[in-house]
């Protein structure tokens, strides 16, 4: 948001006010959304896996993850 040049207002209280476009705070601003999708992709998968461990293959790994 900041370095877009926006502002940043809560509940009605202004934060950081409107100001000029940071081109390299823009272009890390553009990678967080991936960069999210990404970690909650690993995150579900990693999930999956310790499931499938547990109730497919029936071993211990999720008794020793936990």
């Amino acid at each position: 948001m900041l370095g877009g040049g926006h502002g940043i207002t809560a509940f009605g209280i202004e934060l950081f006010a409107e100001g000029e476009e940071i081109a390299w705070a823009q272009a890390l601003g553009q990678l967080h959304s991936p960069i999210a999708w990404i970690l909650t992709v690993l995150i579900v998968g990693h999930i999956g896996m310790a499931l499938i461990h547990h109730f497919v293959k029936r071993d211990d790994t999720l008794k020793r993850m936990v």
